[in-house]
């Protein structure tokens, strides 16, 4: 993976600090969580495969980022950020939170839009096995025979794998509201400790 790679799956910008790094990395990390998706094996794996790249993505910034800062870094740790209330460290938080829900919700979409291209697929192939089925019930013959019942099975599994993935798509969508949320909450927050 390259710098340019990992800033854009941590949602940041080049110049970085170490401290922005791993707030947007906690921040991903806690919204993209394999727990997050609950049962669904699918999801879950998906979310792995993305925990893997945002871990990949903050080990080559942190590698980049050298050994010359953290001296600031351990200043900051000493003193932890999230732990101070002045406005620029509340501004820094909700900044970073606001950046990972948006890359998190953007990943997301992603995922989404894959499962619903997956569900239509399955649904047309569902459609033509039917109408194959359908056209081959008539013919007579061992062939007609066969020909029908293997469509009529690959139109059931179409259909079953398609009402799968329809639940795997509301939960894709829930998920996607709810980093929306956490984005513009964290947005709000921003704005208001841009002002103080």
């Amino acid at each position: 993976m390259t710098r340019d790679e990992a800033l854009s799956v941590l949602g940041l910008e080049p110049g970085a600090s170490r401290a922005e790094i791993s707030a947007a990395h906690r921040e991903l990390a806690q919204m993209l969580h394999p727990d997050k998706f609950g049962e669904n094996k699918r999801l879950r794996t998906r979310a792995e495969q993305q925990m893997k790249r945002i871990n990949e993505a903050r080990d080559v910034l942190l590698k980049a980022a050298g050994a010359g800062s953290r001296g600031g870094s351990a200043s900051r740790r000493k003193g932890r950020v999230s732990a101070d209330s002045s406005p620029e460290a509340i501004l820094f938080e909700a900044t970073a939170r606001a950046r990972a829900a948006e890359t998190a919700r953007l990943a997301v979409v992603a995922q989404l839009r894959t499962m619903r291209e997956r569900r239509r697929s399955m649904l047309v192939m569902a459609g033509v096995a039917a109408i194959v089925a359908f056209l081959f019930l008539r013919v007579r013959g061992g062939l007609g025979a066969m020909i029908a019942s293997i469509s009529s099975m690959v139109a059931v599994w179409g259909v079953v794998d398609a009402v799968m993935l329809s639940s795997q798509v509301e939960a894709l969508k829930t998920r996607s509201r709810e980093l929306l949320q956490t984005r513009d909450a964290a947005r709000k927050i921003a704005e208001e400790a841009a002002r103080l």
